[in-house]
């Protein structure tokens, strides 16, 4: 069984914490990722911006940064996934938890093992996020 940790450091959408851990385990198990634990974190545009330019070299906000912890023989995998709530409340104000839970959906895509480095494999992922969304029970 996987241990999901979530931490919230961000004021600026309400989230629903027992159903956001459920809608963690339904992903990684939509995505068939089979961690020992995983630590969701939930920023916002400050928050973020430092850790996308440790992470991936890139200044400002994104809108989630996927870090899965290397594998020890004996030890489960275990990832962290850092999500800008504020960007998902300026990117869909209509509906801020669907675009978070977008945003959580493609962290698990990556974890997956798949890239969006091309426009085709881009495409391929959302897609896929957004069949896995449709299936599960909204935030």
């Amino acid at each position: 069984m996987m241990d999901i940790v979530i931490e919230n450091r961000q004021k600026a959408l309400w989230v629903p914490i027992p159903a956001f851990r459920r809608l963690v385990r339904d992903l990684a198990a939509k995505a068939k990722v089979d961690l020992g634990e995983v630590t969701v974190i939930l920023v916002d545009d400050a928050g973020i911006a430092p850790i996308n330019e440790a992470a991936v070299g890139h200044q400002g906000a994104t809108d989630v940064i996927t870090m899965p912890c290397d594998a020890v023989p004996g030890v489960p995998a275990s990832a962290e996934i850092v999500i800008d709530a504020e960007m998902a409340l300026s990117q869909r104000p209509e509906d801020p938890l669907l675009e978070l839970s977008f945003y959580l959906a493609h962290a698990f895509d990556h974890l997956a093992g798949h890239d969006d480095s091309t426009p085709a494999s881009r495409t391929s992922m959302h897609r896929r996020e957004w069949r896995w969304l449709r299936s599960l029970e909204r935030l």
